[in-house]
């Protein structure tokens, strides 16, 4: 880009040798001219090269960096969307970890009622133990009848089998207890794992993210740089279309066309001011504080038209953002501009002269345009004035 730069910086400072005298005293004025002309016409086409690449360059990098934030706000919502993924995950956890506390004092509440138990049997084996078997006897010897002898019999029996059937069920819900704590334990490692893998396909966006936007930035840099290449040779474009004007002015003797007064309106037909001059909002590349170097006419597409004075074509053929241009010298430093034309709208040839009111072109919308129209200019030793108080 910087090398671009230069080399149209360079064809700048070479027009000032341009227009020095040459020493050869072989060469006739019209011969120098001539000569100076062509030059300045290959620098022109040199610099419209160089801005058309610019534009196509821009328009691609544009789009590029458009695509590129549609990438980060896709991201934006997926990040966001992980995000709340993350919180719901990481109440699962939560509830998963009050719901093992939980299990985990129930398993030790079981335990506890298991030891108690296993205590007391202990406690029973152990007075067994000491008083011998002969007191469970005295139980059952001492009965009175029969009657009450089985009673008691049964009575003893019924005591060993509950304090069984109290041993298996603490030792079965216990073991409940251990299998429940046991899928609550593989459950939080499940959640806790997703919650992970979760969490790295967060940061895995974020990245991508982050690539993105300095993708952007650099995009950014670059689309400023075809900017300042395109705004550059189009001010080289203007300043070789100036010295062109002059050399042209030379060559016709410096006949002087424009006599001072109103200039004729460029078109036959009621048109409507679509665009003043004057800053503006570019309606196309949406830059603002832009300065609309002219006035818009808007007419339908293929309306004539006409010579605003009498004087020389400068300019007949596409010319940047102006798309199909007519340029005409009127002498005394006045051009006026034709932009937009139809193709093969321009139906005058650059070095020729044209009359005031002389049909010069076809209405339409090539170039920088969002709709049919004619880009009317008048400049003023190169600068754009407004054109208002030039017209009738």
């Amino acid at each position: 880009m910087k090398k671009k730069l230069l080399a149209l910086s360079a064809m700048l400072v070479g027009l000032v040798f341009i227009l020095h005298p040459y020493d050869s005293y072989a060469e006739t004025s019209l011969q120098k001219i001539e000569r100076e002309l062509k030059q300045i016409q290959d620098q022109m086409n040199a610099a419209a090269k160089s801005k058309k690449e610019a534009e196509k360059k821009n328009t691609h990098l544009t789009a590029q960096k458009q695509a590129t934030k549609a990438d980060i706000n896709q991201l934006m919502v997926q990040i966001q969307k992980a995000g709340d993924d993350l919180d719901t995950t990481q109440g699962k956890i939560d509830a998963a970890e009050t719901k093992l506390l939980k299990t985990t004092a129930e398993l030790e509440k079981a335990e506890n009622a298991r030891a108690h138990r296993d205590e007391l049997l202990k406690k029973r084996i152990r007075l067994l133990y000491t008083n011998g078997a002969v007191s469970y006897m005295d139980v059952l010897l001492s009965s009175t009848s029969f009657s009450d002898f089985l009673n008691r019999f049964q009575s003893l029996q019924s005591i060993m089998e509950q304090d069984k059937d109290v041993l298996e069920q603490t030792k079965s819900y216990k073991t409940l207890v251990e299998n429940k704590k046991a899928q609550v334990e593989t459950d939080l490692s499940s959640v806790k794992s997703l919650y992970k893998e979760m969490a790295n396909r967060k940061a895995e966006l974020e990245s991508k993210e982050k690539d993105k936007e300095v993708l952007v930035a650099s995009l950014s840099k670059e689309i400023q740089e075809t900017e300042d290449i395109s705004e550059e040779a189009e001010a080289a474009l203007m300043e070789f279309g100036k010295k062109y004007s002059k050399l042209l002015e030379q060559k016709n003797a410096l006949k002087n066309y424009y006599k001072g007064g109103k200039l004729g309106v460029p078109l036959k037909i009621d048109y409507r001011i679509s665009s003043p001059f004057g800053y503006r909002t570019h309606p196309v590349t949406g830059q603002k504080n832009k300065l609309h170097t002219g006035m818009d006419m808007a007419a339908p597409n293929g309306t004539s038209v006409y010579a605003a004075e009498s004087g020389v074509v400068i300019v007949a053929q596409s010319w940047s953002g102006y798309g199909n241009c007519i340029i005409i010298n009127h002498g005394g430093g006045l051009w006026t501009l034709y932009g937009h034309l139809k193709p093969g709208g321009i139906l005058v040839k650059k070095g020729e002269t044209v009359k005031r009111g002389e049909k010069i072109g076809l209405v339409g919308m090539t170039g920088t345009a969002t709709g049919y129209h004619l880009h009317f200019e008048v400049r003023k030793d190169g600068e754009p004035v407004n054109p208002a108080p030039y017209l009738k």
